[in-house]
């Protein structure tokens, strides 16, 4: 039987009448699979949403685990600084404390080099060398660990002898040029100045050849090294 326009009209009529017939309808014309299409979509739709809520939320995890990494990173620098500052201080108080060590126990370590060694400060000998050195030179001499005075063993000679000591409990290449830059003023204001350096080890094992060609002596741990080397180039560069 032939469908005509009319009854296509009857149906659409009816099915406004009675659109309870709608669902039945749609499972006539169309297939199952089209049916459940909405469903399909609502429920991608929801999948994206969660995942999308899923992305927001390892997005805002990372960026707290990035705060907390970067306080982490700041936290272990400022640590380093710390630890850094604590160590200079406590090379600066182990230094102080063998500056105290050496100056009273002067006999006891340098009593091998000189006679009757003692620590005396820089202003016993300040108007003859304010006479005869700069107000520059003045204020670098003054920076001195310590200074011993005492005399020439009769086998190296007579007469006044002094020790120009850079003390640090890890000897480095700045204690020895500091030792040989104060002997060397010394020396200029007429006083026989022997370079030394003393603590308790030194930064480099190199350091003993820089020691040694520097014509510095070294109070190393208790140890003595270089005396008559560093005694022989004061006796020579000693103005007179």
């Amino acid at each position: 039987m032939a469908f005509t326009i009319n009854d296509l009209q009857d149906l659409t009529r009816l099915l406004h009448e009675r659109p309870e017939w709608l669902g039945e309808v749609r499972r006539v014309v169309l297939t199952e699979e089209l049916l459940s299409l909405p469903e399909i979509v609502r429920g991608l739709a929801e999948a994206q949403r969660r995942t999308e809520e899923r992305i927001d939320q390892l997005a805002e995890a990372q960026r707290r685990t990035e705060e907390r990494l970067n306080e982490l990173v700041r936290t272990v620098e400022r640590l380093v600084v710390s630890v850094h500052t604590l160590q200079n201080q406590m090379s600066e108080v182990r230094g102080k404390v063998l500056e105290m060590d050496y100056r009273d126990k002067a006999a006891s370590y340098f009593g091998s080099w000189t006679r009757k060694p003692r620590a005396v400060s820089i202003n016993e000998l300040w108007d003859v060398l304010e006479e005869r050195l700069s107000q520059d030179e003045m204020d670098r001499l003054t920076r001195l660990d310590l200074l011993i005075a005492g005399q020439m063993h009769p086998k190296w000679g007579s007469g006044d002898i002094w020790l120009a000591v850079e003390v640090s409990g890890v000897i480095d290449k700045h204690d020895i040029e500091r030792a040989v830059e104060r002997a060397g003023l010394l020396r200029k204001a007429g006083f026989r100045a022997v370079p030394v350096v003393a603590g308790h080890s030194m930064a480099d094992e190199a350091l003993a050849y820089e020691i040694a060609a520097q014509g510095v002596a070294a109070l190393l741990n208790g140890s003595r090294i270089g005396w008559e080397r560093a005694l022989a180039d004061t006796l020579q560069n000693t103005q007179s």
